[in-house]
């Protein structure tokens, strides 16, 4: 081996030795704080199987390409060594000038080079988000190897490691330029073909790819910097010059074929033509389909579905189109694969039903509770059986907020374990296993004094819960948060630890899991529910029609057109919502103004043509009119059950007379809730009335909930920001996720309960603050205009407003009123939330409904 040979073979082999450490680098970068077998587990397996596939299909035709450049270099000299081919042969440079030349080849190749830009953003983007480590190692994979598998491993790094930070949000000029400049000599290669600017070119165009890549983001690094654009902006950038590269190619090709020649089987034939045309060819056809898998198998089950059957379609009709399908026997084969497929779905369903029964027992079982088992009789007793159990499982994805539809749901399930005694109580919610069954409880009986029997109780838990949170769905929130609410219910029911049992209670207000629960279970569940406040209703509608500003005419409000729209599509999701109700045996509602709009969608749904269809042999109405409990007349009825209090221990606060001149407010720090107009309300008090400020009559505010989430979180800080804005600080404190009785303290010493909320359903916390003896200002809305705050025995209770203004000209109206008419006011609202509103009331009317449920099963 001579001087010249060395070099020759240090480079070749180099080349795989770089291909063994960027595989070495990707791996580790894969399995960083992971363990290996997470590659073997779900999304991430089947993209590791891909970029096997990809790996695999590609090197054959490249080893392909080496043997064909080694014979042909044989051809052209006659006793030519292996070193000889290696010193006087550009592998790198021969291969993509044959991919490169002519208009049908570059046509496969100009998709390759656009995808390597487009790829190393998303690489830059990703890896600092989700704290990917060696970046660049996946572009020197993509260069080395193939782009396909470099592809398929990072959707693998991307599934075993979720985002743990939302940046960066745009890209920094030293990113985003070379970047752009990569498409340069993309679009100059096939022109450089033959020259010595050639090699050139390709120099540039994989240095400039992987330049981005070294200085990868790092918190908020990127964002600090001056001279960034966004990343919506950047990948309308790339797209646009991608596809202005690939019209030119593709306008070149059909130029270039002969007339009437076809373009497909032009470009089906090229693949093949070369060795190294097939390994770029078939590169391009993998990413395509490694990228197709990820759109389809990301996102719930429900949107895979709905995503694989439209791609299935899509392919099936381009298949069909060139390969000259008979369409009529096409058409013929569809029924038969309909009801195959509607067979195969029943038998799935029927499996799934058989394996709750199996669940259900297990359960039992271990919670000391056998159903239908043989019991070992006694000296004194015979044998027996027992008999079957009662289960009942309560809808609640949120039952650890503590707020008041928290408050209710603990207190019917205090009911139901005090008076039925041989029942298993399920709870469906996102907040287990994160937190603790026990953990749980403890927080229930610390905030609301309500002690459960946990052996009795079981937690099922909703991994996918973020489906039906308002920040998850940026647009259509409502349908997207139903939708979410029907996959949750297949998770909950269906799932790995999903179960039901013979009473199915939605108590948070999710009317589009009644048909799912009765479609899975086959009607071996009774529906019920308990109703805060209803999806959408009238006054929803209303305001969006009048085109005021609100938190369901967000963004609309401006727009004729997106008015009319958002009118279309309320009506749509209107009619469905107001069937989904149909499949409830019995509605429990919170107070006369939810009773009242579910009555009105109970009673359009019944006249529908869908509910015809859907509910035409409504058993449960029939069984309804057999006993008695209702008429053909009144078939959409629902009961008013207010909810609980604990009105006992809140009657017993504090000396009315002596309270001190201070304002609470207690609702979670939800955008409903409108918090910051209680900030507007006491600056226009301090506006009009400064004495109110400071000194003697200082008043104070103290805004008390509970804070649920992040979203919740960074709601709270804009309000202590608006605090400082309107330079009332000093008069206002904030009071997050407070222990129950540090906020019974904070009621009892009190003088005005504050509740601006519009349509608030119902208003527990206005109840508390009549009970503890506050006088109450509400809005003059809902629940608390025609329900709580309304003359009891002939006597006020509290005062009503609407605006900010109306707001504090009420606080003062309270403040200035003489000490024997406040009095008045404060008894006369702690009677009317003993004895209207309390605790006993709610279970005297939850009984009713609990009665009817069990009835009829």
């Amino acid at each position: 081996m001579d001087a010249k040979e060395v070099p020759a073979f240090a480079i070749f082999i180099s080349y795989f030795l770089f291909i063994f450490l960027s595989f070495g680098l990707v791996f580790r970068s894969i399995l960083a704080g992971t363990s290996a077998s997470k590659l073997l587990e779900g999304k991430a397996f089947f993209f590791l199987r891909t970029g096997v596939g990809a790996l695999l299909c590609t090197w054959y035709f490249m080893f392909q390409f080496m043997n064909w450049s080694y014979s042909d270099f044989s051809y052209l000299h006659e006793s030519a060594s292996m070193s000889q081919w290696l010193i006087k042969t550009p592998l790198f440079e021969q291969a993509w000038t044959i991919v490169c030349n002519g208009p049908t080849n570059w046509w496969w190749s100009s998709w390759i080079c656009t995808w390597t830009v487009i790829f190393t953003t998303v690489v830059w983007s990703e890896s600092g988000r989700r704290g990917i480590k060696y970046p660049y190692a996946y572009m020197l994979l993509g260069q080395l190897v193939a782009i396909s598998v470099a592809t398929a491993l990072f959707l693998v790094a991307m599934s075993l490691h979720p985002r743990i930070r939302s940046e960066p949000r745009s890209a920094p000029l030293h990113v985003a330029f070379p970047l752009t400049m990569a498409f340069i000599p993309i679009y100059l290669l096939p022109q450089h073909v033959g020259t010595d600017k050639f090699m050139t070119s390709l120099l540039w165009l994989h240095g400039a790819l992987l330049l981005p890549l070294t200085t990868p983001p790092v918190g908020q690094h990127s964002e600090s910097q001056r001279g960034t654009i966004a990343f919506p902006a950047l990948y309308a950038l790339l797209a646009g010059i991608a596809a202005a590269i690939h019209g030119n190619a593709t306008k070149i090709l059909l130029q270039s074929l002969p007339q009437n020649q076809p373009l497909l089987p032009k470009l089906l034939k090229t693949i093949f033509s070369h060795p190294a045309q097939a390994s770029i060819s078939l590169d391009v056809i993998w990413v395509f389909a490694i990228l197709v898998s990820w759109f389809v198998i990301s996102g719930p089950v429900l949107f895979r579905i709905v995503k694989g059957t439209a791609v299935a379609s899509i392919a099936g009709v381009i298949v069909a189109r060139y390969t000259g399908v008979n369409w009529g026997l096409l058409a013929s084969v569809v029924p038969v694969m309909a009801l195959l497929g509607i067979g195969w779905g029943m038998m799935s369903l029927q499996k799934v039903r058989t394996r709750n029964g199996v669940k259900r027992k297990n359960l039992l079982e271990s919670m000391g509770m056998p159903e239908e088992a043989m019991v070992m009789g006694t000296d004194s007793e015979p044998p027996s059986k027992t008999g079957k159990k009662l289960m009942v499982g309560f809808w609640h994805p949120y039952c650890n907020a503590g707020g008041g539809g928290e408050r209710v749901l603990w207190t019917a399930i205090r009911y139901v374990q005090k008076t039925e005694k041989d029942t298993l109580v399920l709870v469906y919610s996102g907040d287990f296993p994160a937190a603790s069954k026990e953990e749980i409880l403890a927080r229930v009986k610390d905030r609301f004094s309500i002690p459960l029997n946990a052996s009795r109780l079981h937690f099922i838990p909703l991994p996918s819960r973020y489906l039906v949170a308002d920040t998850y769905w940026k647009r259509f929130t409502l349908l997207g948060q139903s939708l979410g609410s029907v996959y949750l219910v297949w998770e909950g029911l269906c799932g790995k630890d999903g179960l039901w049992g013979d009473v199915f209670i939605d108590s948070m207000g999710y009317g589009f899991t009644f048909p799912a629960v009765r479609f899975l279970t086959g009607g071996e569940v009774v529906i019920g529910a308990y109703v805060h406040y209803p999806t959408v209703s009238a006054d929803m509608v209303k305001r969006v029609r009048e085109r005021s500003e609100g938190v369901e005419n967000a963004g609309a409000a401006k727009s004729w057109i997106r008015t009319k729209i958002k009118l279309i599509y309320y009506h749509i999701f209107t009619s469905l919502y107001s069937v989904s109700l149909l499949y409830a045996e019995h509605i429990m509602t919170n107070s006369s103004w939810t009773q009242a709009h579910i009555q009105s969608l109970l009673n359009a749904a019944r006249k529908s043509s869908l509910a015809s269809i859907l509910l035409k042999d409504d058993l449960t109405l029939l069984k309804r009119e057999e006993r008695g409990e209702a008429s053909k007349e009144d078939r959409a009825r629902c009961e008013v059950v207010f909810p609980p209090c604990d009105t006992r221990e809140l009657a017993k606060l504090g000396d009315l007379e002596k309270r001190k001149r201070e304002i609470v407010s207690l609702a979670q720090f939800r955008p409903e809730k409108e918090h910051a107009k209680q900030l507007y309300a006491l600056s226009a008090l301090f506006e009009a009335h400064f004495e109110y400020r400071e000194g003697e009559k200082r008043i104070s505010l103290t805004l008390m909930g509970g804070v649920r989430d992040a979203a919740d979180e960074a709601r709270l800080e804009d309000l202590r920001s608006l605090a400082q804005k309107l330079g009332i600080e000093e008069n206002v404190e904030f009071l997050a996720n407070a222990p129950y009785p540090e906020i019974v303290r904070r009621l009892g010493q009190a003088s005005v309960g504050l509740n601006t909320m519009m349509d608030e359903h119902f208003g527990i916390n206005v109840v508390e603050f009549m009970a503890a003896g506050l006088i109450p200002i509400v809005h003059a809305s809902a629940g608390p205009l025609l329900d709580i705050v309304v003359p009891y025995n002939g006597q006020r209770t509290g005062f009503h407003a609407t605006d900010a203004e109306s707001f504090a000209e009420a606080i003062h109206n309270v403040f200035t009123l003489p000490s024997r008419e406040s009095l008045r006011i404060r008894k006369a609202a702690r009677a009317a939330a003993s004895e209207k509103l309390s605790e006993e009331g709610f279970e005297r009317g939850f009984e009713q409904g609990w009665r009817r449920l069990k009835g009829y099963r």
